[in-house]
């Protein structure tokens, strides 16, 4: 199951005796630690202030081995900038540079002026101002906190690839596994067909049966045989078995199109239960997924881009039957059908993405030329003209046009997040160095 995000921080206060505010800048930590643990942060500050170079690297050493998602470096009053960069140097991380609108201190002077060093010494880092009581500045720091974790969880994601790493005639899902592991870190495991084929010949049908039960449970609106179940939970029970044994954090799988079907029902069950699984083999689908999945809470949703609405303003995003059952209005809205396609193979689980805000965003390239489409929107009611499938009926910050615009060059897959998370996607992207592609500024 998924579970909230509650990120670890280091928090370190700079100080110089020499300016005014230095003697309340102890209280200010206090402070700043108060109002963070409120946010939801887990706080690891250091013992002492950081008031000389020789402090900055006992600071680090205090921080150092915390099993940090990234560190706040609180000016209490404009100081050297080496004690900044000093413990910038120390510790892999990402960092945020908090300046404080207290006039007399040149907090913010302080803090400018570290980020001009920083931004020479080619370092990530995120500037926020304002009081350790400006709900702003908390939720700033907070933000990139989340993201911070985020990005450690993708990068010490085992990605299970089931069967060849991408699909035929998808040249745009080719993923290179070296430049991933230095640009995200994510690690790729291999999983061969033949494994998936005999874990699926284990399950007994008792097994089955008491599966489908608890599956179908509360659906009214169900067309699948009694072969088609047979296969799909098969299918659901092997890979999750897989996933537990190898340790995997997140699957892809080539089910098309020998497979194509068969593993739909175990494609929406999983992602429901915290293991975001992307169609098709593709990585970076399946990577957008779990990051979308941390920042919002929720399971993501594997779509293609297929329409227009001209009248509504919007585009269809929509794919076959694959996606978590949580993102429906309700259990009553879903439909357990054969796969769309001529094999009507397994369980197709159908549905419209439920209505409110949410996040579209795609992730392509290969080397330098990482990058990342993000779009937030609205999902609207709009005509049912796709069928058998998961439709997700989107209207833009933006007309429609103009995000098919500067989507130009972006993959087919684009994946859709329950919620506005668009800024964290920026700033995931500035993390890591991956160029993002914000649809109309959004």
């Amino acid at each position: 199951m998924l579970k909230e995000v509650h990120p670890t921080v280091g928090l370190a206060t700079i100080v110089s005796p020499f300016e005014v505010g230095a003697e309340k800048s102890q209280a200010l930590q206090q402070k700043a630690l108060t109002a963070l643990t409120n946010a939801g942060i887990k706080v690891i500050p250091t013992r002492k202030l950081i008031d000389s170079d020789e402090a900055a690297l006992e600071a680090a050493r205090d921080l150092r081995g915390q099993d940090l998602d990234a560190v706040c470096l609180l000016y209490g009053t404009y100081a050297d900038d080496t004690y900044a960069t000093t413990v910038v140097e120390q510790l892999q991380a990402p960092f945020i540079i908090w300046g404080t609108n207290d006039f007399d201190t040149g907090s913010m002077a302080g803090a400018q002026q570290a980020s001009e060093v920083l931004s020479e010494m080619g370092y990530y880092y995120k500037l926020v101002f304002g009081n350790v009581d400006d709900r702003r500045a908390v939720d700033a720091v907070r933000m990139v906190a989340r993201v911070a974790y985020a990005k450690r969880s993708l990068f010490n994601c085992r990605l299970g690839v089931f069967g060849y790493p991408r699909i035929k005639g998808q040249t745009q899902a080719a993923v290179d596994e070296i430049e991933l592991r230095k640009k995200i870190g994510c690690r790729l495991v291999g999983v061969g067909m033949d494994v998936l084929r005999s874990e699926m010949k284990q399950p007994e049908k008792k097994e089955i049966t008491a599966t489908w039960e608890q599956v179908s449970k509360g659906i009214t609106k169900i067309t699948v045989s009694e072969e088609q179940v047979d296969e799909a939970v098969r299918a659901y029970l092997a890979i999750r078995k897989i996933v537990r044994e190898k340790r995997l954090n997140a699957i892809a799988i080539e089910d098309w199109n020998e497979l194509i079907g068969i593993p739909n029902l175990a494609f929406s069950l999983l992602n429901d239960e915290g293991v975001p699984a992307g169609c098709e083999a593709d990585v970076h689908a399946t990577l957008m997924l779990y990051l979308l999945s941390i920042l919002t809470g929720k399971p993501a949703f594997h779509g293609e881009l297929l329409g227009m609405f001209e009248k509504e303003d919007a585009l269809l995003v929509a794919h076959y039957g694959a996606g978590a059952p949580s993102l429906a209005e309700s259990r009553g809205e879903i439909s357990l059908e054969p796969d769309r396609s001529p094999s009507g193979r397994g369980v197709s689980v159908v549905f419209r993405v439920r209505k409110g805000p949410v996040t579209l965003a795609s992730l392509t390239g290969r080397r330098d030329s990482y990058r990342m489409m993000i779009a937030a929107g609205e999902s609207i009611e709009a005509p049912h003209v796709f069928h058998g499938g998961i439709v997700a009926n989107i209207k833009f910050h933006v007309n429609h046009r103009q995000v098919l615009d500067e989507a130009v060059g972006m993959s087919h897959h684009w994946m859709v997040g329950l919620g506005d998370v668009s800024r964290e996607l920026v700033e995931y992207c500035k993390m890591t160095g991956i160029q993002p592609v914000q649809v109309g500024g959004s």
